[in-house]
């Protein structure tokens, strides 16, 4: 077990962390169950409401290396409020914004918050725990994001049905005040690296290559899964399960990814090799299993829990690969990854949404199972970044 062996205030700050990455993803998408009724405000259509999502992914895979870089030295605690208090400022300016155009400002500075809070939450847990349970550490700390993505969207798309999508982004708002408090107070302080910050080094053509392949890896997952993701309820809508139970499937696929995560606690600081190609093989086979009609209904949901389970716990794998490349700071390392996610988030959904519209929702599956093989393959090619045994010293804080 994670705590058994862990003081009281590191316990504290672990789950600060895992508050935090639940408000982050919270924040992330809580326009997605309100984009119609943003939509009908502001007498725009759906498609250009999507901009709300697509400003943050933009902002955040362009800005998390160069925002990481600039407050390299800066203490991680005052980086951590700082960025709970962009997500309060984004989240307000969303609730007040009189027009569009202010709304996707407002989401903007909740990108650069995003950008700066999930490159710095992996390293700050790596910092908070011994060595040999980094990986553990990092997976329960991205146990908030699950709960983020099974609670953010119902939850603020129930909150804007009752009182009206501004409400709900006031809730928000109002979450991320309460946890900048908490933070505050209950949060261990790390200092910033003494160190000088720098991007991978590609003058060591070993450590560059192992990095890069871990960016790859990760890009091309965060590629295959939005492909398909992005469009998951009119996946299950053909495969027969009503409408009217698609908010009830998605709390379901949501909850079930959590288990993922805690199946990689059991490997990612001991066979991260393993935990890589078991996490691999669940997400390519719940993605296939959704191919043609072999599927319908309820069924069909089981598929997703599987796959969304086997994407879940794929986070911290990779996670701690980019740290154990030791290609740069731990900062960086996650910095790098939280880029490449977006990257693949924005490609995957607009790649999705171009064959959708070409070639239909029967050629997504098929794609995704492609590039999540290709992605477990080429990871399983580097056994530096995920070696088949890992010693408990052989990986150390960066």
């Amino acid at each position: 077990m994670l705590f058994k062996t862990l003081s009281g205030q590191t316990i504290i700050g672990l789950c600060a962390l895992f508050a935090a990455t639940f408000t982050a993803i919270t924040s992330e998408v809580a326009p997605v169950g309100l984009l119609i009724d943003m939509a009908n405000s502001f007498h725009i259509t759906e498609g250009k409401a999507g901009l709300a999502v697509s400003a943050y992914a933009l902002v955040v895979a362009l800005a998390a290396v160069p925002l990481t870089i600039l407050t390299a030295k800066i203490n991680r605690k005052t980086l951590m409020l700082w960025a709970l208090i962009g997500y309060i400022a984004s989240n307000l300016i969303a609730a007040l914004a009189p027009t569009f155009a202010i709304l996707c400002l407002g989401r903007a500075v909740g990108g650069a918050a995003h950008a700066l809070m999930m490159s710095i939450v992996s390293a700050y847990a790596a910092h908070l725990v011994p060595p040999r349970m980094t990986g553990r550490a990092i997976s329960f700390v991205f146990g908030g994001t699950s709960l983020g993505s099974v609670l953010g969207v119902p939850g603020t798309a129930a909150i804007g049905q009752l009182a009206g999508w501004r409400v709900s982004m006031m809730v928000v708002t109002g979450l991320a005040a309460i946890l900048t408090v908490c933070i505050a107070f209950f949060l261990p302080k790390v200092e910033a690296s003494s160190s000088s910050v720098h991007l991978p080094s590609f003058r060591t053509p070993g450590v560059a290559r192992v990095f890069a392949v871990v960016i790859a890896v990760n890009t091309l997952f965060f590629l295959g899964h939005n492909l398909l993701y992005t469009y998951v309820s009119p996946l299950l809508m053909s495969h027969g399960l009503p409408e009217s139970a698609l908010s009830i499937a998605l709390l379901i696929t949501g909850g079930v990814s959590i288990l993922g995560l805690w199946a990689a606690g059991q490997m990612v600081d001991s066979r991260p090799a393993l935990g890589l190609l078991v996490a691999g093989l669940i997400t390519a086979c719940g993605m296939g299993s959704l191919c043609g009609s072999l599927l319908s209904g309820w069924s069909a949901v089981a598929a997703v829990g599987l796959w969304c389970a086997g994407y879940a716990a794929l986070i911290p794998v990779i996670m701690s690969g980019a740290i154990r490349s030791r290609a740069t700071t731990a900062d960086i390392a996650g910095a790098a990854v939280n880029a490449s996610s977006n990257v693949g988030i924005l490609f995957g959904s607009a790649a999705g949404g171009m064959i959708l519209n070409t070639a239909g929702l029967s050629v997504l599956p098929p794609m995704a199972v492609g590039i999540v093989i290709m992605a477990t393959a080429l990871g399983l090619c580097s056994p530096v970044a995920f070696p088949r045994v890992l010693h408990d010293h052989s990986e150390s804080e960066s």
